[in-house]
Parts: structure tokens; sequence; C-alpha cells
């Protein structure tokens, strides 16, 4: 089980060939770290310097670090979330509004308002950071945003949220002119490249503490029972990192050694099986963001995801007790030519009025590649079609699969809808 809790060498050629993976190489004549003749201009895209491999120190390195957490630390702020209620003091009723909930948020819009009058900026944050816990339904929730810089609070418009992927859009206005941050490409980062988290954790009184790590593991997934039923029901997808995050971090910003928004931060894992877990963050990774704020929420488009109406084992899992306490059939191992054994089992009809029915898939069928992607995991597919990134409603997608009533390889199409209700 994972308790988890959301938020949001020494060589320094190896601290070049990690710390800046932003720079461009202009030349060189080895590239054995072991050749002393090498000789390697960078050009440094955050300090704008060129510097040469060996006069780099750590200085250099700090100072990078530093202008890239000036460049967007303007745009990182927290989120109140308060609940409006009544104190009654020597018999009168007094308004009163109570913090609930502070987080984090990123501002990546900005407008100009009418006759100059100041700018309204687009910011966002976690959907568990301004969620409503008040099961009645009755509790009236106001938001602020908090800019530290000035110590105030500006209150804030929630314009909509995506609850599985936990994510929420917030407005405000404000006179102060705020550079937005810009978007890094989620699909390019790699494991060791450097990222910088900023965010408030354990509350504001600790606003846009700065933390530093790696990426750990570029793509993660991580299955969860949003309606707590004790059945996991949602999958997501993750850039795995070892920035120090902590509760308040919630909606903050991961962010490239450039200064571009890589991730928003969401949880951390505190324990497994009960043995003590560090460092190990998890942030919502930017493409994925991108979609369901911008082109979703911002846009007031609903959020529709493809459902396929399939309910499978991994082959890679199915050994002959697997297949005989769950009475399924034999795996034709002719049809993998000598490879491992992959693909889905599907170990009940398809649910009508879904994505895959009449596909001609069915009930001991295997399916092989999805969009001719050889599928080993159904984790993949399902994070895929949940992140709105890859897949979309309405879009055609080809199968590959094992027939098991004609014994050969077939093809099918589906197109990808919601289920019919």
């Amino acid at each position: 089980m994972f308790n988890i809790k959301r938020l949001g060498k020494t060589l320094i050629f190896a601290l070049i060939c990690i710390f800046l993976v932003s720079c461009e190489a202009v030349t060189t004549t080895d590239c054995t770290c072991g050749n002393a003749n090498i000789n390697v201009n960078v050009n440094n895209e955050v300090t704008n310097k060129v510097v040469e491999y060996e006069d780099i120190t750590i200085t250099d390195f700090q100072n990078t670090i530093s202008e890239t957490v000036k460049s967007v630390e303007s745009a990182c702020v927290g989120i109140r979330t308060k609940e409006l209620t009544e104190v009654e003091i020597n018999g009168k009723k007094f308004p009163s509004e109570d913090d609930i909930s502070v987080g984090s948020g990123v501002i990546y819009k900005r407008e100009q308002l009418p006759n100059n009058s100041g700018f309204k900026y687009y910011v966002i944050t976690n959907h568990h950071v301004i969620e409503n816990e008040d099961t009645t339904g009755k509790a009236m929730l106001t938001y602020y945003v908090y800019y530290g810089y000035e110590d105030v609070d500006i209150k804030a418009t929630l314009i909509g949220y995506d609850e599985k992927v936990d994510l929420a859009l917030l407005t405000f206005e404000h006179t102060t002119y705020i550079d937005p941050v810009e978007f890094a490409d989620s699909d390019d980062i790699e494991r060791g490249d450097i990222v910088i988290a900023i965010g408030n954790p354990r509350g504001l009184e600790y606003f846009n503490s700065t933390t530093f790590g790696v990426v750990s593991g570029p793509v993660r997934y991580y299955n969860e029972d949003l309606d707590e039923d004790g059945v996991n029901d949602f999958l997501g997808v993750y850039i795995q990192h070892d920035a120090a995050i902590n509760s308040g971090n919630s909606g903050g910003g991961l962010f490239t050694i450039d200064g571009k928004l890589l991730g928003i931060n969401r949880l951390k894992l505190l324990s497994v099986n009960g043995i003590d877990t560090d460092n190990m963050g998890f942030a919502i990774p930017s493409n994925v963001v991108q979609t369901v704020i911008i082109d979703h929420i911002e846009k007031n488009i609903d959020i529709v995801r493809p459902r396929l109406g399939i309910t499978t084992i991994e082959v890679r899992d199915l050994t002959p007790a697997v297949i005989f306490a769950n009475n399924l059939k034999t795996i034709p191992t002719e049809i993998y030519l000598g490879e491992k054994p992959y693909g889905l089992y599907v170990t009940e009809d398809v649910l009508p009025g879904y994505s895959l029915s009449n596909t001609g898939i069915g009930k001991d069928d295997i399916i092989l590649e999805f969009n001719g992607e050889k599928i080993t995991a159904f984790n993949v597919i399902a994070a895929k079609l949940n992140s709105l990134v890859d897949y979309t409603i309405g879009e055609e997608i080809t199968i590959k699969y094992y027939d098991r009533s004609t014994n050969s390889i077939a093809t099918t199409t589906a197109i990808l809808k919601a289920a019919e209700k």
C-alpha cells in the first residue's frame, strides 16, 4: 500500500554533462571524459555568456540556477482557499473568512485590461488546493492569490477544474506587471535533467521556497481511487523527481534549468508498505497541463475521456496457475515468432456502447498493438487516454489483436468515444 501526501561525481566535466543540458556545444575534439585536450565552448542560454569548459566554476553554475529562479519567481504565487462563515461575539454575528487550504500556483498568461487599468492573469494550481471538502455542499468558498513580493492577497475567480488530473484554473486582476512562465515540452526530458521546484511548503510563511533536484523518471504512472470506493479508477502520468516538495507545494511549478515550466507538483510518496520513503515527488507533465488547462478549461470545453470498455490481464503476468484460476485459455506462443509473449488478454466481453464494442474484439482475444504501439502494460494505454494529449474523442485508432475465433492475427479500427449513457 502507498501512503501518499498530496502537494502539489565529482568531476567538473560530469557537472557540465548533467547540469548544462540547455547549453549548446560549439566545438569538441573528443567526447571522452578522460581526454585532457577537450575544448568545449558553451553558450549558456540563461546567463547568455560564452565560457570555455575548463573555465566553468561552481560560481558559474550557481549563477545559472540563481538567474533561472529570478526569471520565473515573480510568476509563482500562493493560493488561499477560504470559507465564508459567521462568528458570534456577544450575541452578534459577524462574517468571517477562514483558510481551509493553502497551496501554490503558477501564472502562465497575462492580458491587458481596458484603459490600461492593469492586467488579468491566469493561474494554474491543483484542484485539491481549491476543492470543497464540505460534504454538505453548503460551504461558501472564496479564492485569493497571494503575491508575496508585495505581501498582498488578491481576490481570484475560479474558471474551472479537472478533478481527475487534479488541475484548476484561476484568474485575478492586478496593476503590477508580471511576466508569465513559458512551457517546456515534457516529452523532451530525460532522466538526470536538472529541475527546480518553487512553492510554499508548510504555508505562505515559506513563500516561494526553492528546491533543486533531477528528473528521477520522465514517465511514471500512478493509479488512484478518486471516489474513495476502494477501487482504483484513474491512472495518471507523472514526472518523478527528487526536488524537495511538501504540503503547500501542491500546484507549484517544476522548472527546467533554463526556466521553463516542466510540470505542476502534485504529490509525493511518504511510505511504501510501511517503509519510509524520501525524495519521491511527482509532477503533472507540462504537455498534459497545457492540454487540460489551455485547450479545455480556459475555453470552457467539457473534458470527456475515451473509454475502451474492456477488462484485461497483462499477458506477461499469466502463469499456468493464473490461467487455471481464472478459467482462461492458453496463450498461443507461436504468434510471437520467438519473442517473449506480450499484450492484453481480454477476460470479459467488451461492454456495449464503448470504443471497442462492435470491433470484433471479444473475450479471450489478445490485444497486441494499439495504434501501432506494441502493448505490454495496460497502464500505458489508460494513462494516454486519460491525459488527453495523445488521444481524443472521435479519433480513429487501429488495433492489432489475436482473434481466438479464427486462431489468427487480425486488425480492426475503432472510433474513440466515451461510454454511452
